[in-house]
């Protein structure tokens, strides 16, 4: 509706349709027994409302990774570990297939693999430090990994197991004590939780990275090509076992499982869909009259065609500036971020969803009844009642409509009187006149 009300002709050709119906209205509605009540019904005041300007669009919901997960080889499947809603890690095995169901390039690779992983580690135990660099630089990748699985846990889940401990004072027959008490419950994790999980964090990283160094200055010795030819051996034999499996490539919501044991499945086909449901955003296509309005940081409130009565808020995190043209008219990608939400909410990717940006925090506004705005070869204007009744044109400029008013700038002031269109005499106004 925005971006239509910014076009001044179609603005204009609204504001005249419902001026020339109210007209008529008033015309056939006329009597003189209703006198009185038409002096009254051709007038109004101006009002000031706190309006907000925002603008409109839609897209469909997203999330942030998202993947449609596929099987690289043939064969039948032999397990299925995940059902839908279950959450897992990154690299978590979710299905396998039988391998004596598959190719005999495949069964060799796992001989391959063992084969690679042997002369990989015959290489780095042939230098001591540099075989302990290896085990320190795994100990710090595992130790991180926990880390940082740990500090989302407290940061995503809502029912963390805690207790809660308490005392107060009692008396007893040998005199007042204090009687303690502890009460287990679950909920999110509190604050002091997540900033020492975030430290540890922090500091698992540093070991890490102190870990990956020791190692990469042990490998540049006269070993190193031996050792990168034998885990590119180790890594090739490995990508080919993986293809028996699918495996999670990063840490998300299960949304569908497409197998069962016992299917058989081609290449290609699709078996998981996989998400970060905590990560959810909109990609809209905002119209070119519109998108200089648009800013990093804009609020934006967000509702879902297959679930209508649960409202979503966001804000803007990118403005694509190159546009595209959709059916002759240029449009820009603008996304919006969506905060988090209750993770009991059913929220479907894909379904349309309905954005509405502000673009202008609500402020105090000038408004008239649309019936109050005409149109001439000079443009817009309202008709001002003065105190002596008599009767002064004011230059306006329209905005955007409010219930059954219309924003202005012009030179008025909130309670002024004016003019409504009347039924005698009323010609409609050409809205292109003017050039405007």
């Amino acid at each position: 509706m925005l971006n239509l009300w910014n076009n001044k002709k179609i603005r204009n050709w609204i504001i005249v349709g419902i001026v020339a119906i109210a007209a008529l209205l008033m015309a056939w509605g006329f009597s003189p027994a209703k006198a009185n009540d038409t002096t009254a019904a051709t007038e109004a005041t101006v009002a000031s409302l706190d309006v907000a300007e925002t603008i409109e669009a839609s897209g469909s919901l997203e999330a942030q990774p998202f993947a449609s997960l596929t099987w690289k080889t043939s064969g039948v499947v032999e397990a299925v570990n995940v059902k839908p809603g279950d959450f897992v890690k990154a690299d978590a095995i979710l299905l396998t297939l039988e391998p004596a169901s598959t190719s005999a390039s495949i069964v060799s690779a796992q001989a391959d693999l063992v084969t690679a992983q042997k002369n990989l580690e015959d290489i780095l135990t042939s230098g001591t430090d540099l075989a302990q660099a290896a085990i320190d630089l795994k100990n710090a990748e595992e130790d991180f990994s926990d880390a940082e699985n740990y500090l989302r846990y407290l940061q995503t889940d809502t029912k963390v197991p805690q207790t809660r401990y308490g005392a107060k004072l009692v008396q007893s027959n040998n005199g007042w004590k204090y009687e303690y008490t502890a009460e287990n419950f679950k909920g999110p994790a509190p604050e002091d939780w997540i900033v020492e999980a975030e430290n540890d964090l922090a500091l698992k990283k540093a070991k890490l990275e102190d870990a990956q160094r020791e190692y990469d200055r042990l490998l540049s010795g006269d070993t190193s090509s031996d050792v990168i030819a034998a885990q590119a051996e180790v890594d090739a034999a490995q990508a080919t076992v993986n293809s028996l499996s699918i495996i999670a490539p990063f840490a998300g919501e299960v949304l569908s499982v497409d197998n069962r044991v016992g299917d058989s499945v081609d290449t290609g086909e699709l078996s998981v869909n996989l998400a970060d449901m905590d990560h959810l955003y909109v990609e809209t296509q905002v119209d070119e009259s519109d998108v200089a309005n648009v800013k990093l940081g804009n609020q934006a409130e967000v509702t879902l065609d297959a679930v209508p009565d649960v409202t979503l808020t966001g804000e803007v995190t990118a403005i694509n500036p190159v546009g595209e043209v959709d059916s002759g008219l240029v449009k820009y990608k603008v996304r919006v971020e969506l905060d988090k939400v209750d993770g009991e909410i059913f929220l479907p990717l894909g379904t349309t969803a309905n954005v509405t940006i502000t673009v202008k925090e609500a402020a105090a506004t000038l408004t008239v009844p649309i019936t109050a705005i005409q149109n001439d070869a000079q443009g817009e204007f309202v008709w001002m009642i003065q105190s002596d009744g008599s009767k002064k044109r004011v230059d306006v400029v329209s905005g955007s409509i409010v219930g059954d008013q219309v924003v202005v700038t012009g030179d008025l002031q909130d309670g002024d009187r004016i003019q409504l269109v009347q039924a005698s005499g009323f010609e409609a106004p050409n809205p292109f006149g003017g050039g405007n």
